[in-house]
């Protein structure tokens, strides 16, 4: 069970990580809002082509001429359509959110790893605490 002390430091880390969480949403549109990004991608010259929208895979189109190749060659030409199609995805989608969203993403990560370190600092604070109080009660047995 925690005490009065471990509860507040929980409560606070808790406080802190939705106070922060509820910032990254303010001002930034939801998926909703925005557009539906597309990419493609080809390989073996376009005779596998791959198609995602929102970082999904949508569609993979295969020549018949591809069936002649081995399975570890299609395989490849699969994987190398398939991250095309996603790198562009993820490159529209960045340019649609544009620079401050890059900026305040990272702006968030680094204020959850402050918010992390912190939290795991109160943590063992209260686990020496514990340990502290379970020797105690050892040593009185």
């Amino acid at each position: 069970m925690l005490g009065e002390s471990g509860r507040a430091d929980l409560d606070w880390l808790l406080g802190e990580t939705r106070r922060l969480l509820d910032s990254a949403r303010s001002g930034q549109p939801s998926e909703a809002d925005l557009e539906p990004v597309t990419g493609a991608g080809e390989s073996a010259d376009g005779r596998v082509r791959a198609t995602a929208t929102r970082g999904r895979l949508e569609r993979v189109e295969l020549d018949p001429r591809v069936m002649r190749m081995s399975s570890e060659e299609l395989a490849a030409h699969l994987v190398t359509a398939v991250n095309a199609a996603l790198d562009q995805v993820a490159t529209a989608a960045a340019a649609q959110a544009g620079p401050e969203a890059v900026a305040d993403s990272a702006v968030l990560a680094e204020q959850l790893r402050q918010v992390q370190e912190d939290g795991v600092r109160r943590m063992a604070a209260f686990t020496q605490g514990i340990s502290e109080a379970m020797a105690q009660l050892g040593r009185q047995s």
